[in-house]
């Protein structure tokens, strides 16, 4: 009579996976129990294990936070700068990776925490994906609406967990904001007003020397699908990470990820019927940061319009009966007594996380469900931003077709910006 084996949360995983759904310096070295990660609390084998990819200003923010998480267990850090991947490794006494591919090699990785520049987000993500890891992806999505398509397209084949990282969704006044939105008490929404933090000119051009920390290869690295240009001061770092259109869409997307994500949180008017995206921004011309600021969209989602322009970072719903505002410090109402509403939590439309972001995240991985922030509301949301995008720089009306996912009658400069060509040798 042979011995019953005992699975381990490892073997669970293993099985069910094919069948279920920039501060340069090095952080400080800090043992896991400081951050309640005490490895008494959980044996190795029902922990879920993590790799780090870019441990930079957002990153080392997630790195601290997922250490945090006591069923959490990172075991690896990849990241072009020596000091940031070799301190965070020892911090959670893992390894350190130059070349991300080599951490994606190793199967005793569940899941990848992925914060670098925009421009790697998805190539990334679905080299991930299709190393059969789980994914916790940093914003805004991706570079393009054909990387979007492929990244929802890659998951779905691999059948890997993904957690946006639009944290706001474990924020309770965000949740209350957008359940009573969905329960109907305004009526039939009319308008949205969303608005998100501006980019700007600016950034030198001057080209220096690549600093030691990172090195020839460490840049070429860093680059990797982004077209090859000289290294300058404000290239690598906040704001070039984030305003350098050959490396991002700017603030459209790379702030306008929150309230959108809101936006569609709260309500499903970008599939209510034809998307006309129009309006206008300002693209700078001197300086090394080229991403539109001072955006102003005009924008019909079905019958419902949408503004979406540069300002603070928030989400207003304008239906019959009043509206609701969804910022990150607080809900507010056109009747106060609109948000005393009672909800039944059993029928509610939209999943409210039981632990803070990165534990659902985790969670998703061990119990292979879907944490709150899905893919496929990232894609809907940054399709948004990239449709803003590509009317600013035609000077045009963008028509968008939200079931088939693609453009209406698109002119020849208008289909030509839906892709981003990589640099050789990297492909998708």
């Amino acid at each position: 009579m042979k011995e019953k084996r005992q699975f381990s949360r490892r073997d669970f995983l293993k099985v069910t996976a094919g069948t279920t759904t920039a501060a340069i310096g090095a952080p400080m070295i800090i043992p896991n129990t400081v951050f309640g990660q005490d490895e008494k609390t959980l044996p190795p084998s029902e922990r879920i294990t993590v790799g780090h990819i870019g441990v930079g200003n957002q990153g080392g923010h997630l790195f601290r936070s997922i250490q945090r998480v006591k069923e959490a267990h990172s075991v690896a850090v990849a990241d072009c700068f020596k000091s940031r991947r070799e301190g965070h490794a020892a911090a959670c006494k893992g390894k350190a990776y130059h070349d991300f591919r080599d951490l994606l090699a190793r199967d005793d990785i569940d899941c990848v925490v992925i914060a670098v520049p925009d421009h790697w987000h998805v190539p990334i993500a679905v080299m991930a994906a299709r190393s059969k890891k789980s994914v916790y992806l940093e914003k805004p999505l991706s570079l393009s609406i054909e990387q979007n398509l492929l990244c929802q397209k890659v998951f779905a084949e691999n059948k890997q967990i993904f957690q946006y990282g639009t944290q706001q969704r474990g924020q309770s006044n965000c949740w209350l904001g957008c359940t009573l939105v969905r329960k109907g008490i305004l009526g039939k929404i009319h308008t949205i007003e969303v608005d998100a933090p501006n980019g700007g000119a600016g950034g030198s051009t001057a080209e220096v020397p690549i600093p030691p920390d990172l090195g020839e290869d460490g840049y070429e690295m860093w680059l990797g699908p982004a077209p090859k240009k000289p290294y300058t001061h404000d290239r690598c770092k906040p704001n070039g990470t984030y305003l350098i259109y050959d490396q991002s869409i700017g603030y459209l997307g790379g702030w306008g990820s929150h309230p959108l994500d809101i936006m569609v949180w709260g309500c499903d008017a970008d599939l209510s019927g034809t998307i006309n995206v129009e309006g206008t921004g300002i693209i700078p011309t001197e300086g090394l940061y080229d991403t539109i600021y001072n955006w102003n969209m005009k924008i019909k989602l079905g019958e419902v319009n949408l503004i979406f322009k540069h300002g603070s970072d928030r989400t207003r719903f304008i239906g019959e009966h009043g509206w609701i505002e969804v910022r990150r410090n607080g809900t507010s109402a056109s009747n106060p007594e609109l948000l005393k509403t009672p909800i039944d939590d059993n029928t509610t439309q939209i999943f409210k996380a039981k632990q803070n972001h990165y534990a659902d995240f985790i969670n998703g991985v061990k119990t292979r469900t879907a944490p709150t922030s899905t893919l496929k509301d990232a894609v809907r949301s940054d399709n948004i931003s990239h449709l803003c995008n590509i009317a600013v720089r035609t000077k045009s009306v963008v028509k968008w077709d939200p079931v088939n996912m693609k453009l209406i009658n698109p002119t020849a400069e208008q289909s030509k910006m839906i892709s981003r060509p990589l640099r050789e040798p990297w492909t998708l």
